[in-house]
């Protein structure tokens, strides 16, 4: 789009409401700040944390605080009652500055079918991939930069294992066909980079530790502000960009007014708030000598100071990401589509982000972790008076665990067989991984921390909501089914796609 300065310097910029200043909602505001009158509401209060978990592979430590205040953590019960961790942001930027910073764009096929609901194009992705992202260190600008994991012996091994096999190199950014190598990760030299990357904090109105309570409307039923627990704003537009809970959250509380027929004009169908998440599934194994594995550094001062100071002389390293440096895509099902991508890990634990209480294994080892791409299992979002239960119901569809039990499967098989098994001592619970499998399964997925859905079926074509004018949802919450096994870039995306629609829709001079 392409309008003089001079021309809309003249106009009165109608003013924008947009609840949430996370991933989406920083995004959003980039695009929409030039030419609209544009406020960020973010219930969290705290703009930044210490330059420690900023780099890349030290953000895991945040995890394993149970007094920070950057985060707050739920539990999620599993059908067998088993609690596993769900970690919320609290922190401007949103999931952007806390999830891990693995990069990829996904698969042609599913998001050419995500984009026509809302008449875009997969074009029109790339193009915004392009605009939003870099891997030129040196001239990233105010883009998220991106940098391929560091690679050792290991991987190697895998690369080569996976060659033996007939599995080609490729780009991990895209799981368009069967293919292996390094993953992408979002980090410049030193320290990550994610949507706060893209703006200019200075220039961005953002008011922080206020929280939307409900929508204010005109006498035509069309939204003209909002009430937070600290005023009643006037707008033209509102736009919820919360994230899956916030959003999902929000619509649940306020559900009488917004879709009810008196607003609507129409006998609207309460909305289901169905919603996935990625299950992660990872596989311990333990090598017979070192290799430079993080159990290995994590036992010796002297190991960490060489790591740190290897980071901070510009040597590419593990510090460089969190953890996870290089993946395959797979069709196990055999359907022609990329459904499972498999990533090696370069440490060992029992406990994701060592939530049992226990971190590292005291030997050198590493660890396959395993994602499905598009999981069918469906849970959802409800309330509990004022409280905000999430169930994702992971593995409810038989097909998602035999997906699941496949990948172990293809796994033992690797590790078994040249080159791995000469670097092998032992693979944890071998055993029950291969007598009892589906046990194994339901003993230690955890969240994969990916949130979609909830608020698909509620917008129109242009994200607007069906049953209120003005009112708009852009955030992780209007996907129905995942584009790539990380949702960072799908949510980056979708949301500059959405703020350039907006502009088109919405702009009058």
């Amino acid at each position: 789009m392409s309008i003089k300065k001079e021309v809309f310097i003249k106009i009165k910029k109608q003013k924008v409401i947009i609840i949430g200043a996370g991933t989406a909602g920083i995004t959003i505001a980039k695009n929409l700040q030039i030419f609209f009158d544009v406020l960020l509401i973010e219930k969290s209060k705290y703009k930044k944390y210490p330059i420690l978990y900023k780099i890349p592979l030290l953000i895991g430590l945040i995890f394993r605080d149970d007094k920070t205040k950057y985060l707050s953590k739920r539990d999620i019960s599993l059908s067998d009652g088993r609690n596993i961790p769900f970690f919320e942001s609290n922190l401007l930027g949103g999931a952007s500055v806390i999830n891990g910073c693995v990069h990829m764009v996904g698969s042609k096929a599913r998001w050419e079918k995500i984009l026509s609901k809302f008449e875009m194009t997969y074009s029109d992705l790339i193009d915004s991939n392009k605009k939003l992202y870099s891997t030129n260190k040196k001239n990233s600008g105010n883009k998220i930069n991106l940098t391929s994991a560091p690679q050792n012996l290991i991987d190697s091994i895998f690369i080569k294992s996976l060659g033996l096999r007939n599995i080609e190199v490729g780009d991990m950014n895209f799981s368009d066909k069967v293919s292996c190598g390094p993953i992408l990760n979002t980090v410049k030299n030193y320290f990550r980079t994610s949507v706060l990357s893209i703006i200019n904090q200075n220039k961005l109105n953002i008011s922080q530790g206020e929280m939307v309570e409900r929508i204010l409307y005109d006498e035509g039923g069309k939204v003209n502000g909002v009430k937070t627990n600290l005023r009643s704003i006037n707008s033209d537009f509102v736009i919820l960009s919360g994230g899956v809970i916030g959003t999902c959250s929000f619509l649940l509380k306020n559900q009488n007014d917004l879709f009810s027929s008196k607003m609507s004009n129409q006998n609207l169908r309460p909305p289901n708030f169905k919603i996935k998440d990625h299950a992660n599934l990872r596989i311990n194994v333990i090598t017979k000598r070192n290799f430079g594995s993080l159990n290995e550094v994590s036992n010796s001062f002297y190991k960490k100071f060489l790591l740190i100071s290897k980071h901070f002389f510009g040597r590419s390293s593990l510090m460089q990401g969190t953890g996870a440096t290089s993946a395959v895509h797979l069709d196990l099902d055999n359907d022609g589509q990329v459904d499972t991508r498999i990533q090696i890990v370069q440490f060992t634990e029992t406990g994701r982000h060592g939530s049992d209480g226990k971190h590292f294994t005291d030997k050198s080892g590493f660890s396959l972790s395993i994602n499905p791409i598009s999981p069918i299992s469906e849970g959802e979002i409800s309330l509990d008076g004022s409280d905000c239960i999430v169930n994702p119901k992971y593995l409810t569809s038989k097909q998602d665990l035999k997906l699941l039990m496949s990948a172990l499967k293809f796994c033992l098989s690797i590790l078994r067989s040249e080159p791995f098994n000469e670097h092998i001592s032992e693979i944890m619970n071998e055993k029950d991984i291969e007598e009892n499998p589906e046990k194994y399964i339901f003993d230690n997925i955890f969240s994969g921390h990916h949130l979609i859905g909830g608020a698909s079926d509620i917008v129109n074509k242009d994200f607007e909501c069906k049953s209120v004018k003005g009112l708009y949802v852009c955030d992780a919450s209007i996907f129905s089914e995942y584009a790539a096994s990380n949702i960072h870039s799908s949510v980056v995306l979708i949301s500059d796609l959405f703020s350039q629609k907006f502009i088109k829709k919405n702009l009058t001079i």
